[in-house]
């Protein structure tokens, strides 16, 4: 990404940072050559023009540094811009999986920390800064004194060689406090999260018993770094300042002139401090590296095929893969599809007619969400393929089919903006009516609570609204896409009553009557107004037809679940050791006696609290 920018730049910055170095040793030359001649400065106009001369040579020295340091700024700002836009381009070409697969915090950090990668130029700098001075003080103390040279060339490779030595072990620490780090900083966001868990729950005390240990991890973790640190630049500085001593008095012992001794003394005393500043950046690096592989990582994550062909042509734009409005046709092919090394489906072969609506039951965990979220491009068929209107569901048909998708799940996102830009998020431009999709997703009670209407924020993922509120709105958002040739329902209405999810069911049907409909539920009965019922368990298709001729069929999974569906409406919640209060709008509308039989119905209730008696089953 330096390079983009050609290499006249660096190359400059390169000449900079020789030159910057090269006046640190013309200035000890300098002061030693006016030490030397002062006393022949006799006159007033001598002394002023070698004080002007100087004064010249620092101003020289100063703008050299002065633009070297803005060069450097300058290209990791560049630096900065360049890897900002890199992510832009990566991110929407990132599989599902791979976030999903990462924790919000994780993830939230190194969008914050991103502006961390400007300092490498300036940290490279710091570190080349240090390499060259130590090099060129060397060969100064080597020209001064040639003989020097058996003491001051040992002495500069220690410096550079014991923070290698070093490395290692502090390059270990390093990754383990960071660690811990992640660790805590993962335990302060689930802390945060689940605050009202913890405190109903009365788990104050473990959550201060993990909190403790995690703290004092990471302070063992931290507290072996500074030893390591420590350990390591006290070695050199006792090592270094021994060596410069030493120099220093082999060159008194051959007899050596006192004015070179003192240049002599200045560099060996030097060789340290110089070699000190190089071992403190490279004690940085492998932070540093640390750091930028982790901020950098997502660039090296795995995409999804890209939305053009190879051939480069556009992906077919919305509804061209069919007849507007009209469903398309699915094939599973022996699909198995496999995840962290777990089965997620196996065997999957089925075909589904275009325009039909198809209802998925079974147990949870069996697999229904993962069968339409291969549709969704969640995962890919490890073997099998999936078939959308006849052509594999590759890049460029997952880029369309979702283009004609109506998508409603409780995991669809609400954006902290305002309740009309959340039902028109994602909506086309000729999206169905407004106001018309606001009576039939039941939103218009919603509206009339929100304080400023259309234009109230609905919170961080919906946070100012309830759960079924929030689920409606996910509706609503579907219901604008009435020309989507695909509409897949994951148990579209929760939190909902059970009257109020059959009335939006039956609206969705109604709205994408000509679209391919698949419907997740676990009201079993519902599904019986289907004309095709699919049941998932254990991540295969174990029955498919239709509900009347499953639930006829004896021993049938479907009739199963129907029986239990039934089992506990009637013996549960039918059952004459409950007290039911029904809350609408924040009030209780009404309580049945106590001790007498209510509608199943009332179990689904929107709001419900329950209570009993001491001594009465609950």
């Amino acid at each position: 990404m330096i390079r983009e920018d050609g290499l006249l730049t660096p190359a400059v910055l390169a000449g900079a940072l020789a030159l910057s170095v090269a006046t640190v040793v013309l200035e000890s030359l300098l002061f030693r050559g006016l030490l030397q001649i002062s006393n022949d400065l006799a006159l007033f106009e001598q002394r002023l023009a070698a004080i002007g001369a100087l004064a010249m040579f620092l101003a020289v020295e100063l703008a050299i540094d002065l633009s070297l340091t803005t060069g450097v700024i300058r290209l990791g700002r560049h630096l900065e811009v360049r890897l900002r836009m890199a992510f832009l381009a990566k991110i929407p070409r990132i599989g599902d999986r791979y976030f999903h697969s990462r924790p919000a915090s994780d993830m939230a950090q190194r969008g914050h920390s991103l502006h961390v990668l400007r300092a490498l130029p300036a940290f490279g700098g710091q570190i080349a800064r240090s390499a060259l001075d130590l090099a060129v003080t060397t060969a100064a103390i080597v020209w001064i004194d040639p003989a020097s040279a058996r003491l001051a060339v040992p002495c500069a490779a220690l410096a550079l060689a014991l923070p290698f030595a070093g490395n290692r072990v502090l390059v270990e620490r390093d990754l383990r406090v960071r660690t811990h780090a992640g660790a805590l900083t993962s335990f302060y966001l689930d802390a945060l999260l689940g605050l009202v868990p913890i405190r109903a729950h009365a788990a104050e005390r473990a959550v201060r018993r993990q909190h403790a240990g995690l703290l004092g991890e990471w302070a063992l973790a931290g507290r072996a770094l500074l030893r390591a640190a420590l350990a390591v630049d006290g070695a050199q500085a006792l090592l270094g300042f021994a060596l410069a001593a030493w120099i220093l008095g082999d060159f008194l012992a051959r007899g050596g002139a006192l004015s070179r001794a003192l240049l002599l003394f200045y560099w060996a005393l030097a060789l340290p401090a110089i070699g000190q500043a190089l071992a403190g950046a490279l004690l940085q690096y492998p932070a540093q590296r640390n750091t930028a592989l982790r901020l950098l990582e997502p660039l090296g994550a795995p995409e999804e095929p890209r939305a053009r062909g190879a051939s480069g042509a556009a992906p077919p734009a919305r509804g061209s893969s069919g007849a507007e409005g009209a469903g398309c046709a699915i094939a599973f092919e022996r699909v198995r599809i496999q995840a962290a090394g777990h089965v997620i489906l196996d065997g999957v072969d089925l075909r589904i007619a275009a325009g039909s609506h198809v209802a998925i039951v079974g147990a949870s965990g069996a697999g229904k969400s993962s069968l339409v979220g291969v549709l969704l491009g969640w995962h890919r068929a490890s073997e099998g393929r999936v078939l959308v209107d006849g052509r594999p569901l590759d890049g460029e048909r997952l880029h369309a089919l979702r283009e004609e998708t109506a998508w409603v799940d409780p995991a669809v996102q609400i954006w902290n903006r305002s309740f009309l830009d959340n039902l028109r998020y994602g909506a086309p431009d000729d999206a169905a009516d407004f106001g018309a999709v606001v009576e039939e997703a039941e939103l218009r009670e919603v509206l009339e609570r929100l304080p400023e209407g259309q234009k109230t924020l609905l919170g961080e993922g919906g946070g100012l609204v309830s759960g079924g509120e929030g689920q409606r709105v996910r509706f609503g958002r579907a219901m604008l896409r009435s020309e989507a040739r695909l509409a897949i329902l994951d148990e579209p209405f929760r939190g909902l009553d059970r009257e109020r999810r059959r009335a939006l069911l039956a609206r969705a049907r109604r709205r994408f009557r000509r679209a391919t409909l698949l419907c997740v539920t676990h009201d079993v009965g519902e599904t019986r107004a289907f004309e095709r019922v699919l049941v998932v368990d254990g991540g295969r298709v174990v029955e498919d037809g239709a509900p009347a001729e499953l639930a006829a069929r004896p021993g049938s999974r479907y009739r199963a679940l129907l029986d239990a569906e039934a089992a506990v409406q009637r013996g549960l919640w039918s059952s004459g050791g409950w007290r039911r209060l029904k809350v609408v709008r924040g009030r209780i509308a009404g309580a049945a006696a106590e001790g007498a039989a209510a509608p199943a119905e009332a179990a689904a209730a929107a709001v419900e609290a329950t209570a009993a008696p001491e001594g009465e089953r609950r």
